[in-house]
């Protein structure tokens, strides 16, 4: 925030100093010009700047048109006003809307249509957006900070898995504070990683966000493991070998590791609990049941992992 806001500050002082070097009229619209096209990121402030070159050149054809046909009045004003907003939301233009409008009132004030004012124009114009592209190009690098990120989510991972195992063996906690926190930690780190992505032009950098992404929808699967652990209310041989399983997870919770011996694993034990002798009670049924249902969790929250590798090894 603080970045931007000084880079709001010194690139409105940069596009009115150049226009007044080059001795443009209304200096002070290339400064607002800055403002209003200076993104958070630089393929944003692109973005905007493509859309506002669209948007700003079908306002000073239209308006020219319109203010030779009717005068340079207010009331050709809004005809231009008329026209010009069903276009801008036809060809979905809305970040140039106010510009364009702004920049047409100059031909208003200057009262005449030529190449004179339309140069000034269209100068300003593009000193605004220039500027705005080129204060951006810099940029914090936030690669480490998201690295950091990634491994304080998988250190919080296991955590949340340690206590869901020992809730298991009947231990139950049901403070979910910690699920609030990561929860929290994860969405800020998500949009921390989008905006380093976006700060690429030529670059893909798309991995972090969706590696954030992917944690992000095994710690929905973790909030329903523990939701099912803390329903399970005996001490039954199958849950202390679910509960074993769900602690060797928490060795294998690494941004590299791919999952496939944790889903063999899996297959073995799940293959163990179904065999043995059959319930004895409903009590005991349903919490067998509760347990085939958490370890089905377990197992697409493996899953969503060796799915985010195997699609990421593709293309690297």
């Amino acid at each position: 925030m603080l970045i931007h806001g000084v880079k709001l500050s010194l690139g409105a002082m940069a596009g009115i100093l150049i226009a007044y070097f080059f001795g443009l009229n209304s200096p002070l619209t290339a400064g607002v010009i800055v403002l209003l096209s200076l993104g958070k990121t630089k393929r944003s402030s692109v973005d905007i700047a493509v859309v506002r070159i669209k948007s700003v050149s079908l306002a000073l054809v239209l308006a020219s048109g319109i203010f030779l046909l009717f005068g340079f009045t207010v009331y050709a004003f809004g005809i231009f006003l008329t026209i010009y907003i069903p276009l801008i939301l036809k060809f979905k233009l809305e970040n140039g809307l106010i510009i364009g409008s702004v920049l047409s009132t100059h031909l208003i004030n200057a009262a005449i249509i030529d190449l004179g004012i339309l140069f000034n124009t269209t100068a300003l114009f593009v000193i605004g957006v220039a500027v705005a592209i080129l204060v951006n190009l810099y940029m914090p690098n936030m690669s480490k900070k998201i690295a950091e990120n990634q491994r304080y989510i998988e250190n919080r991972f296991r955590e949340i898995l340690l206590i869901i195992a020992t809730t298991i063996r009947g231990d139950h906690n049901t403070d979910k504070s910690i699920f609030k926190d990561v929860e929290q930690f994860i969405d800020d780190a998500l949009v921390r990683a989008k905006l380093n992505d976006d700060n690429y032009l030529f670059s893909d950098m798309s991995y972090n966000a969706k590696y954030i992404n992917m944690r992000k929808l095994q710690f929905y699967i973790l909030n329903r493991m523990h939701e099912l652990a803390c329903k399970i209310d005996m001490n039954l041989v199958q849950a202390d070998l679910i509960a074993d399983l769900t602690e060797e997870v928490v060795h294998y919770l690494s941004e590299f590791g791919t999952g496939d011996e944790l889903l063999k694993k899996m297959e073995s034990v799940s293959t163990e609990c179904k065999g043995g002798l059959l319930p004895k009670s409903r009590r005991e049924f349903e919490n067998r049941a509760i347990l085939f249902q958490y370890l089905s969790e377990l197992r697409h929250m493996v899953e969503l992992k060796q799915e985010f590798s195997s699609e990421y090894s593709k293309k690297v």
